[in-house]
């Protein structure tokens, strides 16, 4: 290759407006080469996945090497952009990076495209060796470690390139200013790259051979601040354990101090350790004081102790999710538990009875995730052993197969967990019979995971109502695998046909034979006045007739004011969390008016996307109580 030569960094996220900091990390790095240097120029790509920009973009793009960072997510658009890509520049050079491609020559390389080549590992020092070796008259890419290629109808993978140890070495692309802040929203962030756990489902720990190494901590804090000085509105921390080292604390505290200084970032997002409750809370808590944090996730994934084993996670202590959400609880900061269905050696009485559990000790809402195969974990090569019956994601960017049955768990199963699944999330998440199934639990009536088995048992017998037509539609056209569809929950029971699904939860409650008792009619009618409302817009709904107990005394656009009998003051002021001194015989519930409202204009997809994001921030939008 002569003169200047033009290299074009395309990467694909889920969200629009996020740094490319792959890119800047590959740019930094090679440029470090004076050779590379002067002899290339580079450009910076980053589009949301599907987004229509990105085929005209790549068209007027006119680069000599192009590359992509490929996921699980993405997957599926980069293998249809090539085939048009070498049509256009039949010349140009392509190199591949990401967990989804690594080591794959045999899925991802063709013989008569002998111009891309595969990076196998982290690929700063990989890519920086391939742009100089391609700057020779007569390039030689056997002499680049860490790449796969075809050669004369062969492939040729070189030997490995050693993991990046010193991380230091890469330069910060955002100090070195490899990335223009006005383009950006999202900014991710490593402050080290490694995990000590080897979960079979998960790529993390697997590709980093449990080693953990850090950057250094002055440029972390450097970075913080410079994000914050341009303006970034979300920051997401990249590490696979934040909170698992003591400085985590002080690096939390620095971007909630440079928030207090500057007003930025508005949010931020990480993925917690999993066995220093202590440290999470401490840092969640600092979040939470600047109004950096709504909620904190929680990654659980399974309560099965045999489940654990299977997927190599019994390194992680259960007790450490406990003491975690007790002290979340303590401290009331919202959260939320991610689970998986189904992982190898659960089955579905384990799940179902393990989320019951969870209930019962305090967990604040769930999101429950599919089990995907993905390449390079060693799952992806357990298929057989775990008896994994799979699908395609009906996703076309997605190159990710979904579990539908294993050795332990049928489809029709795998089906009904699904449907306890929503079940979980529109009765106990949203607040839909939360309280009645609490006192039933803990009085030792009726078990949590048995009273949402009642409900699904009750809601097939209810074909035509508007929630359930939406969850048997959504399962039906495998639609449950799509980021919004538990959001679509929210939209119908909380939104759209709110009024039907009171009356379903009121039939549901009548059929049981607990309904005698009048502390599960009080309850109820608690339940049904605490459900929040997930747009600002949604008219409320009057709940006469099916609230005898508690009187309304008066109704306005913001709630209800309402009277309680002397007999059940004491348990509403305790399942209300109301602390006054006063007697609470009267009490004022107000909802809020700080979502988003209802756009008609926008399409369902896009509200369900709001309304997902919801769920995971179920504090922001319930209902506040007072003593009236």
């Amino acid at each position: 290759m002569s003169g200047i030569q033009r290299v074009a960094c395309f990467e694909f996220p889920v969200f629009q407006g996020v740094f490319p900091l792959a890119s800047g990390y590959l740019e930094s790095t090679a440029t470090l080469n004076p050779r590379v240097a002067e002899r290339f120029e580079f450009e910076k790509f980053s589009f949301r996945v599907g987004s229509p920009e990105i085929e005209s973009t790549l068209e007027e793009v006119d680069a000599d090497v192009y590359t992509f960072s490929c996921y699980v997510w993405n997957m599926g658009l980069v293998k249809r952009l090539l085939p048009e890509l070498f049509a256009r520049r039949p010349e140009a050079h392509v190199i591949l990076g990401g967990p989804q491609v690594m080591n794959k020559p045999d899925l991802y390389l063709q013989p008569q495209y002998e111009n891309l080549v595969i990076c196998n590992g982290e690929g700063e020092h990989t890519f920086a060796e391939y742009l100089a070796e391609l700057a020779n008259d007569q390039p030689d890419l056997t002499a680049v470690k860490g790449l796969s290629f075809f050669r004369d109808g062969e492939v040729i993978t070189t030997p490995r390139q050693d993991r990046v140890r010193d991380l230091d070495q890469v330069p910060s692309p955002y100090l070195g200013g490899y990335i223009d802040p006005a383009k950006y929203s999202w900014a991710v962030i490593e402050t080290n790259r490694g995990c000590p756990f080897k979960c079979t489902y998960c790529y993390w720990g697997a590709a980093t051979n449990a080693k953990v190494h850090k950057y250094g901590q002055d440029r972390v804090l450097d970075e913080i601040s410079w994000l914050s000085e341009n303006r970034v509105l979300y920051i997401f921390i990249a590490d696979a354990n934040f909170g698992m080292l003591k400085r985590d604390v002080e690096i939390a505290q620095h971007i909630a101090d440079c928030k207090q200084k500057n007003g930025y970032p508005m949010s931020v997002y990480f993925s917690s350790s999993k066995n220093t409750p202590e440290r999470v809370t401490e840092i969640t808590s600092i979040f939470d004081s600047v109004g950096l944090i709504a909620t904190q996730p929680i990654s659980l994934q399974t309560m099965s102790a045999d489940t654990l084993k299977e997927v190599k996670r019994s390194n992680i202590r259960s007790e450490s999710y406990t003491a975690l959400q007790q002290k979340l609880n303590e401290q009331g900061l919202s959260s939320f538990l991610e689970m998986i269905w189904p992982l190898p050696g659960e089955t579905l009485d384990s799940f179902r009875t393990g989320l019951g559990e969870l209930c019962s000790y305090g967990a604040d809402s769930f999101i429950v995730y599919p089990l995907l195969l993905i390449n390079n974990v060693e799952m992806d090569n357990q298929r057989e052993e775990h008896g994994f019956v799979a699908i395609d994601d009906p996703d076309p960017n997605s190159e990710a197969q979904i579990v539908i049955a294993t050795k332990d768990v049928s489809n029709a199963d795998y089906l009904e967990g699904l449907r306890f699944s929503y079940h979980l999330t529109s009765l106990y998440s949203l607040r839909g019979l939360r309280k009645v199934a609490a006192y039933l639990d803990s009085s030792g009536k009726m078990p949590f995971h048995e009273f949402l088995i009642a409900f699904s048992t009750f809601c097939k017998g209810r074909s035509g109502d508007p929630y359930t037509q939406y969850i048997e539609r959504t399962i039906s056209a495998a639609e449950q695998y799509k980021y919004s569809s538990m959001g679509g929950i929210l939209h119908i029971a909380l939104h759209a046909s709110c009024e039907e699904f009171d009356r379903l939860l009121f039939d549901f409650m009548r059929s049981l034979s607990h309904w005698q008792d009048d502390k599960v009619k009080f309850l109820f009618e608690l339940d049904l006045l605490n459900r929040p409302y997930v747009y600002r817009n949604t008219q409320i709904v009057d709940k006469a007739g099916k609230i005898n107990l508690v009187r309304v005394e008066s109704k306005d656009t913001s709630g209800f004011t309402v009277s309680i009998p002397s007999s059940f003051v004491e348990m509403a002021k305790e399942s209300l969390g109301i602390k006054n001194g006063g007697g609470a015989d009267r009490l004022q519930v107000k909802y809020r008016t700080s979502q988003l409202p209802f756009m008609k204009a926008k399409s369902l997809e896009d509200n369900y996307a709001y309304c997902q994001d919801k769920l995971h921030k179920m504090e922001s939008i319930l209902p506040q109580w007072s003593a009236a």
